[in-house]
């Protein structure tokens, strides 16, 4: 879009051929964009919620073990 632009400035907007070409690059620029970006944030999200469970696994272990710990401290 920035070439674009800078065409317009330079010759005015009243040759199409001339703008087509940056919106042509614009385009395929966020289709790319969008074809990286897109996997990643559901890569991302699904990591997130895998480390989530897993410290909620690690919590729930570490309570466990406080509770142990504490019951074979009150018996010796």
């Amino acid at each position: 879009m920035i070439n674009t632009f800078q065409v317009i400035t330079v010759y005015g907007a009243g040759d199409p051929r001339m703008m087509s070409g940056g919106i042509s690059e614009a385009l395929i620029t966020t289709k790319l964009g969008l074809t990286v970006a897109i996997p990643i944030i559901l890569l991302h999200t699904w990591f997130a919620r895998r480390v989530d469970v897993i410290i909620g696994d690690m919590e729930e272990k570490s309570i466990s073990l406080s509770i142990a710990l504490q019951r074979t401290k009150g018996e010796g």
